[in-house]
């Protein structure tokens, strides 16, 4: 077999390095959701000319594309290919140019062309935030406050001998040095902004075609808000105008992000990107199979899927070059990493594969002093059963790393031993990106998750509409096992479908109308089942509470404030656009459309509703968490504004977390009132002590509202908080005809009260810091509701479903007569439906 290898590395190298064809062209338009993405560290993964230590080049990449293209690979990101002394490729210096370690131009864009002619798109790993101490711009600024680059790079002292950075011994005992540009200078902007633009289009002609279709990037950061007299700049400062500048060279170019924080989804980085890396999602899946359990599987898929903007994109990773490799926490089970690529492929979420996954390689993280101590989770790529060409050797320049290498010769993890064996793992890799490349339902098709019996099993539908349906079961647990399946929330065209598995073609017993909330399904050891079904499911039915098109939900009538102060948090990041609040018979129902960041920014809802609360806020003994409201000590309110509750509302990393703080004249109380998911579409809560009902739901989706420069749009934005906080939480009576005074403002977890009041400050203000004085400022910063129930008919006599409520108030004091229903009219249980609903609306329009 190596041989072989060799022979067709040989002929591949002269065809692609000495015959080139002509230039191929990126791939058709594809979306990513159609992708099937592989990563590879180039040093590590093809060698074409048998150099010293057999590093990974380019013409070795071109010697690959018929494995991934037999793989069933659309799309290949790589590490950092330019110059850098680090075997990895990070901490880089100018990215318009290669590391010779790995060949030369012409060699890599005849790799560009080649994947292109086979319909692989090419991204490359890009570091923009900094540059090695090698270049020639830290050269000249370095202990010289007159070099013309001073400004360029993030000093932290007048000398310019300390700065944001780092200097590490990397594999070969060469030192890695590293400083962070500031790119509140233009410069160093433009400069790593045109190295992006070089490779979309190299030869510079205006015609892209024979450049890489886009850009991963490394540790990409909502706000980086530390270094030298407060320097830092957020999303739209950077990456913003330097997603548009590289849209000048190629309309079409694709960019997505590792997320600086992976306690997140980077949602939040989406005006920028395309797409972000499912890293909360990567754990969970880690932990369900460690634990052999699937608790995490459910409700992080969820949590994952709620957060996703409108038009973007989660790329699904359960292995990457930062975290142990996946078969190693697996316990080396190669039967186990079979159901680890199922949950991958079958998931809602474009599959992104780390190289030596699909052969089962195994590594953990060493502890040898430098930047060898990630080797193990980067070992050369096993094409061959015993180690040789075209095999990576890198990491013998590492003794320590070598000598206590993971990959042995003969055990059973290379793709010479693997390829074309039945019952391989990367036979099943295989087996399922063609499943996923011949069913829609698995590219693009909904995710509905099905409950069962038993917490080994994730079971879940993907329903494309007017396609197909597949019903995906995982199990996770070793030994075989069975578990019953509630598929009530599906509905079956004639009463009765035949599973078939796509996998072996094998029929499953009917699932019919009778059997379908409780569907016994019987599994092996860490088998998966594909099943071909004729199900669709069924809408949930809408939740009053769920944070979508509150300006709708809530009426018009019920509009209090709109924001007339732009945002100093970003556009479409953290804002508060407009303010209603709404009594109704049970308690408030307050909508605010905005967006907040899920980093632990959270909302200050304050209402004074009785007598006895708190002008100037007074938080002293108070300790978080959350982050934040300790630190409102010493806020003074307008006068004659005393609220007496807060309701604090955070969504860090997606969750939704709602703390009720109450505000007595000495002190503060707070009472946790549970958790819910943001963007899942409902309010209820869990996990807290909330007796009487509070719902609070979030939709951080908007794409409209204020700007950073502009309140112009402010009533564009439709989604944002949505709370029914009952009158018992807030010790109101009910509908008492007083007047209860509300508002709002975003706090972040420094303290740092903002410029997002509801109502606006009146135009010009910045973020008003720690413990401001609102008394300072002319608006009036709070609105005053009377407690009845509002006018429910538009001006134009148009009557809604959200108007039941006060209508059925309305109507059942009304006499009886036929075109007054009154309440022996309505159900037995004194409930109103939509029927009860579409007949009173008749009524009082025909009043």
């Amino acid at each position: 077999m190596t041989q072989k290898i060799n022979v067709l590395l040989i002929s591949a190298v002269i065809s692609g390095s000495l015959f080139a064809p002509a230039v191929a062209g990126p791939p058709s338009p594809r979306p990513f959701e159609d992708e099937i993405i592989y990563q590879f560290m180039p040093i590590a993964w093809r060698d074409s000319n048998n150099d010293a230590q057999r590093f990974g080049d380019f013409d070795g990449m071109t010697a690959s594309l018929d494995y991934l293209e037999s793989l069933g690979v659309t799309m290949v990101w790589m590490t950092p290919i330019f110059p850098s002394p680090a075997y990895h490729g990070y901490q880089h210096g100018p990215a318009d140019q290669l590391n010779p370690w790995f060949g030369t131009e012409a060699q890599f864009l005849n790799f560009v062309n080649q994947a292109h002619a086979r319909g692989i798109k090419v991204f490359i790993d890009n570091v923009v935030y900094g540059i090695s101490q090698t270049s020639t711009w830290y050269q000249s600024a370095y202990n010289n406050p007159a070099s013309p680059y001073d400004a360029w790079l993030a000093f932290t002292n007048a000398a310019n001998t300390s700065y944001l950075g780092s200097v590490y011994t990397t594999w070969n005992g060469s030192s890695v040095g590293f400083i962070h540009w500031d790119h509140n200078n233009a410069n160093p902007t433009a400069l790593v902004t045109g190295w992006a633009q070089h490779w979309l289009d190299p030869n510079n002609d205006g015609d892209p075609s024979d450049g890489i279709d886009g850009y991963r990037l490394d540790h990409v950061w909502y706000e980086y808000g530390s270094g030298p007299n407060g320097w830092g700049y957020n999303i739209d400062d950077f990456w913003v105008p330097w997603k548009t500048a590289l849209q000048t060279v190629n309309p079409n170019v694709l960019t997505f992000a590792e997320q600086a924080d992976w306690g997140i989804t980077g949602s939040t980085l989406m005006a920028a990107f395309d797409a972000t890396m499912t890293k909360p999602w990567e754990f969970a899946v880690r932990d369900a199979l460690t634990s052999e359990t699937t608790g995490s599987l459910y409700s992080q898929t969820a949590a994952t899927l709620s957060q996703l903007p409108a038009g973007k994109t989660f790329l699904g990773i359960i292995g990457d070059h930062d975290v142990d490799r996946l078969t190693s926490i697996l316990g080396g089970s190669l039967t186990k990493a079979k159901a680890a690529a199922a949950i991958l492929l079958t998931s809602p979420f474009p599959p992104m594969i780390y190289f030596g996954d699909e052969i089962g390689m195994r590594g953990t993280k060493g502890n040898w002093g430098t930047d060898a101590n990630d080797i193990p989770m980067r070992e050369p790529f096993k094409w061959n059963a015993v180690a040789g060409p075209p095999m990576s050797n890198y990491f013998v320049l590492n003794a320590s790393a070598y000598n206590a290498r993971v990959s042995q010769n003969n055990d059973g993890r290379s793709v010479e031993e693997q390829d074309g064996v039945a019952g391989s793992l990367l036979e099943a890799y295989k087996q399922l990106i063609v499943l996923r490349k011949t069913h829609p339902a698995l590219r693009y098709g909904q995710y509905v998750p099905i409950t069962n019996s038993s917490t080994r099993h994730w079971g879940f539908l993907r329903y494309a509409e007017g396609e197909e349906t597949l019903f995906v079961v995982i199990r996770v647990r070793t030994g075989s096992g069975s578990s019953t399946f509630n598929l009530s929330n599906t509905t079956i065209p004639g009463g009765s479908t035949t599973p078939v598995d796509q996998i072996t073609g094998a029929p499953l017993a009917p699932i019919t109308d009778a059997n379908k909330s409780a569907y016994n399904i019987s599994m092996l050891a860490y088998d998966y089942k594909i099943l071909q079904v004729n199900l669709a499911p069924v809408a949930p039915p809408p939740n009053e509470i769920d944070g979508v098109d509150v300006p709708e939900s809530l009426g018009g009538v019920s509009l209090q404030a709109t924001q007339n102060n732009a945002t100093a948090l970003g556009d479409n990041l953290s804002e508060l656009n407009q303010l209603f609040v709404r009594p109704t018979s049970t308690g408030l129902r307050v909508g605010i459309t905005g967006n907040l960041t899920t980093d632990g920014t959270g909302l200050c809802l304050f209402i004074d509703c009785k007598p006895g609360g708190q002008n100037v806020l007074n938080f002293s003994g108070y300790a978080p968490p959350p982050g934040g409201p300790h630190l409102l000590t010493g806020t003074q309110l307008d006068a004659g504004f005393e609220p007496d509750e807060m309701i604090f509302t955070n969504t860090a990393g997606g969750t939704i977390y709602v703390d009720q703080f109450t505000l007595l004249p000495g002190g503060i109380t707070k009472l946790y009132k549970g958790n819910g998911t943001l963007g899942d579409g409902d309010g209820l809560l869990n996990g807290g002590s909330n007796a009487n009902g509070m719902q609070a739901a979030m939709n951080n989706s908007n794409t409209g509202g204020v700007t950073g420069s502009s309140v112009a749009n402010a009533a564009t934005a439709m989604h944002g908080f949505d709370f029914l906080i009952p009158y018992a939480d807030i010790g109101v009576a009910g509908l008492n005809g007083g007047n209860v005074r509300i508002a709002a403002f975003i706090l972040r977890t420094n303290g740092d009260v903002t410029n997002q009041w509801l109502p606006g400050l009146g135009g010009g203000y910045g973020n008003l810091g720690v413990s401001p004085d609102l008394s300072t400022i002319p608006q009036s910063q709070f609105v005053s509701v009377a407690l009845t129930l509002p006018g429910d008919i538009d001006a134009d006599e148009d009557v809604d479903l959200l108007d039941a409520e006060a209508l059925v108030n309305v109507l059942l004091d009304q006499p009886s007569d036929p075109a007054h229903p009154t309440r022996s009219d309505l159900n037995r249980d004194n409930s109103v439906d939509a029927l009860d609903i579409a007949g009173m609306t008749e009524a009082m329009m025909l009043n």
